[in-house]
């Protein structure tokens, strides 16, 4: 979608229509304060409108001044007659600095999204930042998926996420800022090397100078990304084929089916059973994939790995959720949570007030299945006042439990 420039615009932005129309309905538009978001605000309210637009900050509360830069988005939200609401992140940062952010600013967006019944969370990644993460995901040797780099459609923290700048870069996106008349603010942390996109980023002026331009390396991030999309075909396939769920979550692969597809499908097969089983947003390091695919194909192997359990024996091999680390949810009348990343559950109005949690050891042995024992004490329970009344994976509950109050979906 090109948007019509105002006389003194430098060049035309595209906004990317293909992605913008993969759904319908509103738009959060995710601003930061920053140059490219705020371009992508103005744009989006240039173009769309109509489709209803809400935008939305977060404030990680890691430095001073980030209040300042949540109501100078407040502020633009105003100027754009656009509604807008801050999002502030409790607690302090832990492990990685960066990627601990993300975490929580997904976590954030996807909650409001949730909130609001907006269709998709729009993001201002560019060109730019296009090449950077595959630099970078090249640094750490990741599989043909990672090096497709970012997708213009994704998802996270169970929201859909479009990017529908990725064929901008931030040099065009600030010329059409200073053209409108409009400012932005620059977050100090773009300038801290000890992060390692700051510093890709400050070595891409070398590479450029060879041809490594952040033009071709987002082409190549395409290329690869088009490639790996025929793999994840394929290994849908495999997965149709040679996986099976039980009322537990707990995943059961035929091992000499598996053993023997195709490494690059398999390993994908392989992420993406560790990703439904575990309920992590993303999948395993590659090197860490490689060696579970190495363990399983030998047999007789039992680790853990992205928060699932892999038993692999003879004919086959198991996965479970680790009885570890699974946070109850509390869920009210007319609510809806998000559980361990692998569920989704809801209630209708006027449901009593639960909490949703793994079902647990000294519980599951009360619980009706034929599933995979191990994995029942992981799987979801629906408690009131510290009992459990419901399993409903397994369709068991307590007679005097109304079954409609509630519902659940996997996520995966």
């Amino acid at each position: 979608m090109t948007i019509a420039p105002a006389p003194s615009l430098p060049a035309a932005i595209t906004l990317d229509r293909a992605t913008l129309d993969a759904v319908d309905g509103p738009l959060g538009i995710a601003v930061s304060g920053g140059g490219d978001s705020t371009a992508l605000a103005i744009l989006l309210a240039d173009s769309c409108r109509d489709r209803g637009l809400v935008i939305l900050t977060v404030d990680h509360r890691l430095r001073a001044g980030s209040a300042d830069d949540a109501a100078a988005v407040i502020e633009l939200g105003a100027r754009l007659d656009l509604p807008t609401e801050s999002l502030a992140i409790e607690g302090g940062a832990k492990g990685s600095l960066q990627a601990w952010a993300r975490a929580e600013r997904y976590r954030l967006l996807a909650e409001a999204a949730r909130r609001l019944g907006l269709a998709a969370i729009v993001t201002g990644h560019t060109r730019d930042d296009q090449a950077e993460t595959l630099l970078l995901r090249l640094a750490r040797g990741s599989g043909l998926r990672g090096l497709g780099a970012m997708r213009p459609v994704a998802r996270h923290s169970g929201t859909t996420i479009l990017r529908p700048l990725l064929g901008v870069s931030r040099e065009e996106l600030r010329a059409f800022l200073l053209a409108r008349g409009h400012g932005w603010r620059e977050d100090p942390s773009n300038e801290n090397p000890r992060f390692d996109r700051i510093a890709m980023r400050a070595i891409m002026p070398r590479l450029a100078a060879l041809g490594l331009t952040s033009t071709r390396l987002a082409e190549s991030a395409s290329h690869l990304a088009r490639a790996s999309e025929v793999v994840d075909t394929l290994a849908r396939r495999l997965c149709a084929d040679v996986m099976r769920m039980d009322q537990a979550g707990a995943l059961a692969i035929d091992r000499p089916a598996f053993a023997v597809a195709e490494t690059e499908v398999r390993l994908r097969a392989l992420a993406d059973a560790i990703q439904r089983t575990g309920g992590l947003d993303h999948t395993p390091r590659f090197e860490a994939l490689r060696r579970a695919d190495a363990a399983i194909r030998a047999g007789g192997a039992s680790l853990t790995l992205g928060r699932a359990r892999i038993l692999s024996e003879a004919d086959i091999v198991r996965l479970w959720r680790e009885d570890r680390g699974i946070s109850p949810v509390a869920l009210g009348s007319g609510g809806r949570v998000t559980f361990d990343g692998r569920f989704t559950f809801s209630s209708r109005n006027g449901a009593p007030d639960v909490v949703i949690a793994a079902i647990g050891t000294a519980n599951a042995r009360a619980v009706p299945t034929d599933a995979f024992r191990p994995a029942v004490a992981t799987a979801p329970g629906i408690f009131q006042a510290g009992r459990l009344v419901a399993a409903p994976t397994f369709g068991a509950r307590l007679k005097s439990w109304d079954a409609g109050a509630f519902a659940f979906q996997r996520m995966r």
